[in-house]
């Protein structure tokens, strides 16, 4: 996006992220840590968060958006760069051209890329993606080992790795988990009895390695943990201190005063004190459902009375009334009153990386170090 000149700014906290990358590293082991910055990486910008990703380490960035894949290497970020899912026939050459690894999990991937790998007279470094039990992409578990013998005799493909996906919350789904991951692993195992050389496995992401389960594999892919979420109830697995990425987001006062009426209009109600403030739904905050939704002005929790497209009405009744683009908070902590992502997440209904995904592409992000207290 185009440098933004409006004020509202969610600073993203960089060391939270090495912290959380660090809790993911010792529940790992020896397995290596592949960083999932999906989804714009998580909703906090895939070029910045990667950049910091790679400066601590991480060598493998794994992304299904061919177009955040070019913004990294345009950022010059020579991390390598994996793609989950599919990719189309027109990416072929940027994924070639910028030294992207796809995945394959059918026939027609097969031919696409060595296809066009033969005729730039380069090998294409491939992925193999089996479907352990999800459903969604990837060889079903008993065509593994025809399909991956294909790929491996093809010689414009180099088969880098293999992975799967299955991800759950609850006691039952680590269950089920658990099960699926067995199947994998022999189906690994198999093909290595047959001579295959398959450098990386991979079956674990966030909820594997929360819930310490077991697998052959030698690396784990991960994304809600590094971005501060565990997706576990509260009673699976270990649940270690990570923390938010969102340190403060603010938005300006653009007015204040006027008094609301009771029973219609936006702001404050009856004779209370309105204050207008310059973020609103398109910039991705939803209304609240379940409850009033707050910010903070000063130190104080004031409550929201209004949402529309461009604005927030809060009612200032009880803060220090703010002079004019003093800033609210919509997300952090003043003083010892804080609010979060989980507190939206309860207003509104939906679980905390939904709020993530919802905070739109022209929310300005501002990277800041914060020490951890």
């Amino acid at each position: 996006m185009t440098e933004s000149v409006r004020s509202v700014t969610m600073d993203v906290d960089l060391s939270a992220l090495r912290h959380n990358l660090a809790v993911v590293r010792e529940l790992a082991g020896d397995r290596e840590v592949i960083a999932s910055i999906k989804a714009n990486a998580y909703g906090f910008g895939a070029v910045g968060v990667s950049r910091a990703l790679v400066e601590a380490g991480v060598s493998k960035l794994w992304t299904g958006n061919v177009d955040e894949a070019i913004a990294l290497r345009d950022a010059g970020i020579d991390a390598e760069i994996l793609l989950f899912g599919g990719i189309e026939p027109q990416q072929v050459a940027a994924v070639l051209r910028h030294d992207f690894q796809p995945t394959i999990f059918d026939d027609a991937g097969i031919e696409m890329l060595a296809k066009a790998g033969a005729a730039a007279g380069q090998r294409v470094p491939v992925w193999v993606k089996l479907d352990a039990g999800l459903g969604r992409f990837g060889v079903p578990l008993e065509q593994a080992s025809a399909f991956v013998e294909r790929v491996a005799a093809d010689d414009a493909l180099e088969l880098r790795g293999i992975y799967s996906h299955l991800p759950f919350g609850s006691a039952e789904g680590a269950q089920w988990a658990r099960e699926r991951c067995a199947l994998f692993d022999a189906a690994i195992n198999n093909l290595r009895a047959r001579g295959l050389v398959i450098p990386v496995t991979q079956i674990w992401g966030s909820s594997g390695v929360l819930a310490d389960l077991p697998d052959a594999s030698n690396a784990v892919c991960v994304g809600h943990a590094l971005f501060g979420l565990s997706p576990l109830e509260k009673d699976v697995g270990s649940h270690p201190a990570l923390r938010s990425l969102i340190h403060a987001l603010s938005a300006p006062v653009l007015q204040v005063g006027g008094s609301g009426v009771e029973g219609g209009g936006y702001g404050a109600r009856g004779n209370s004190l309105a204050a207008t403030l310059g973020i609103g739904l398109a910039d991705g905050l939803a209304k609240a459902k379940h409850g009033e939704a707050q910010v903070i002005v000063g130190d104080r929790r004031v409550p929201v009375r209004g949402f529309t497209l461009e604005y927030l009405m809060i009612d200032i009744s009880d803060a220090v009334q703010p002079a004019v683009f003093d800033r609210a908070l919509i997300i952090g902590a003043a003083g010892d009153t804080r609010i979060t992502v989980d507190d939206w997440a309860e207003w509104t209904g939906v679980s905390p990386l939904e709020v993530l995904m919802s905070l739109s592409d022209r929310m300005p992000i501002r990277y800041v170090d914060v020490p951890e207290h």
